[in-house]
């Protein structure tokens, strides 16, 4: 898991490219090494984890006016992400009904649903696919403790981030 400091530069770092990234068909962005390519759920995940460490009003104040500025770009690269990221969920969910022992990466992978949860409120609306993958993983699903630093929790609340609350079978 990146630290705060590491999230506040990705961050930063893809600010600056926002509207550039926005305006391609790329939907995974490079950004100078070695930081992760750019992705609206990246963002939104590192704008999050960040919120839980130190205040980001600034950060959030400057993703807030472009997203404004860039919407209806933003909302068709967050469809696009949503689409792409739902695919990548489920074959990792896929792989794991045929050897289970991928269930010790779950707490990683698990990132994939947590951008989808982001996205979707871009989105203001929960794909049928999603729906979908969601049955597979509650049958697979083990109520528990939070997978993450116990920081988090503060900003990924049971109820909505509940797969964040336990772990596969």
């Amino acid at each position: 898991m990146p630290t705060p400091a590491e999230d506040r530069h990705y961050l930063e770092s893809a600010l600056v490219e926002l509207k550039n990234y926005l305006l391609t068909d790329m939907l995974f962005y490079p950004l100078a090494h070695p930081l992760p390519r750019l992705t609206l759920g990246g963002m939104l995940l590192a704008q999050r984890r960040l919120q839980a460490y130190e205040d980001a009003s600034p950060l959030d104040l400057r993703l807030d006016t472009l997203r404004t500025k860039w919407r209806s770009a933003w909302e068709k690269k967050a469809a696009k992400e949503a689409e792409t990221r739902i695919n990548l969920w489920r074959n990792y969910l896929n792989e794991y009904r045929h050897n289970d022992e991928l269930g010790d990466y779950y707490a990683h992978e698990v990132r994939l649903r947590v951008m989808l949860e982001l996205l979707v409120a871009e989105l203001g609306k929960v794909p049928a696919e999603l729906t979908v993958v969601d049955q597979l993983l509650r049958a697979r699903f083990r109520d528990g403790v939070f997978l993450w630093d116990e920081a988090l929790t503060s900003v990924f609340s049971r109820d909505d981030f509940w797969f964040l609350y336990g772990e596969l079978k």
